[in-house]
């Protein structure tokens, strides 16, 4: 016999057309998103759909989810959108290319900046315009510059000295503003050595030889010509000399000075690490070299340098010697009233003890 009151299930279809369901409130509408539910589980597709129909339907529903994946960097994390609170109170702050912005700040975008800011954006703006001034100075000079540079290469490559070159100038001025005497001065002694190798006139020591009939005219000129080629080729390689030997110089002086301060460094270094009131003393070391040097001449070697350096350190420790205070010296065994070495004795009586005990508070 079958029970009245249990339940009678009837089996019917799932469609997803036929059921009726209650319609959802989509997030577009409200104008508020709903995250999913953590404990919730991953919706499963229907028979007859596919999860592309499903994530385009969930991409209709959710348009910020579509714009977002569209705006997506290669490394997969999407862009952070700019405020609108930061873009609407400084419109500049909108990303732009460098060529849309202006060269120079107007008044009003830096009026919207905070006091600070403003002062440290006039403050750099003061700068960019003093170097702005500064480069404009150096392209009016760079001109004369360039000229400079190319007189000083030509000099130097033709073997023209300083002296040379300013009796060139002088001579150069004086026919400019026509004063010949000066000039004739000045370009005489040349003209005679230009007439002396090409044979115009013979020097006067072998028109001597010629007229005493030691020389002919020709070999006079041929011996005068030889003669004057060896000075000028003795002259270039005695300047050449000299040149080496400032070069060489520069270079052994440099040398030697980066030796004396390596050396110095290192004997002071070893001496801060043995004297621990160094420190106090080395203004003093410093300037007793310069009286050393001064009375035994600049260092000649890293070793005499250390020797100077040494000598200043002890003439500082003596003088702190002498500054120090006197050191008084102790007694052998120090003296008090009714006090004895070692233990005192035990009191026989009570007045010896009463005793005892004043000296004791005394002490």
């Amino acid at each position: 016999m079958a029970d009245d009151s249990a339940p009678t299930v009837e089996s019917t279809p799932t469609s997803p057309a036929s059921s009726p369901e209650p319609a959802a409130t989509s997030p577009a509408s409200t104008g508020e998103t709903s995250a999913p539910s953590p404990s919730a589980p991953p919706h499963e597709p229907t028979q007859g759909e596919t999860r592309e129909a499903l994530l385009a339907h969930v991409q209709q529903a959710v348009p910020e989810l579509r714009s977002s994946q569209d705006e997506e960097p290669p490394g997969g994390v999407p862009l952070a959108p700019a405020s609108k609170s930061e873009t609407g109170r400084y419109p500049d702050a909108a990303p732009s290319a460098d060529g849309d912005l202006p060269e120079e700040v107007t008044p009003e975008e830096v009026a919207k900046y905070p006091p600070g800011t403003r002062r440290r954006v006039e403050k750099l703006l003061d700068q960019r315009r003093a170097l702005r001034a500064d480069v404009e100075r150096l392209r009016a000079l760079e001109p004369r510059a360039q000229q400079a540079e190319h007189v000083i290469n030509y000099l130097r490559e033709n073997d023209i000295g300083q002296e040379d070159f300013n009796r060139t100038l002088e001579l150069a001025a004086a026919m400019r503003r026509g004063d010949f005497r000066t000039f004739y001065e000045g370009v005489k002694p040349y003209m005679q050595l230009a007439e002396e190798y090409l044979g115009v006139q013979l020097p006067q020591d072998l028109q001597q030889r010629v007229a005493e009939g030691h020389m002919t005219t020709q070999a006079a000129r041929m011996f005068a010509r030889e003669r004057m080629d060896r000075a000028l080729a003795e002259g270039q390689r005695t300047r050449q000399a000299e040149m080496y030997q400032q070069t060489t110089t520069a270079h052994a002086q440099q040398q030697l000075a980066n030796s004396v301060e390596e050396h110095v460094d290192r004997w002071e270094r070893a001496t801060m690490a043995a004297d621990p009131d160094y420190a106090r003393k080395q203004a003093a070391v410093k300037d007793t070299m310069w009286a050393v040097v001064r009375e035994n001449g600049r260092p000649q070697s890293p070793e005499h340098a250390v020797a100077i350096a040494m000598e200043s350190y002890r003439r500082v420790n003596e003088h702190y010697r002498s500054w120090a205070p006197t050191a008084r010296p102790t007694h052998a065994q120090p003296r008090s009233t009714g006090k004895t070495n070692g233990a005192a004795p035990e009191p026989k009586t009570l007045l010896e003890a009463v005793r005892i005990a004043r000296e004791s508070a005394r002490a």
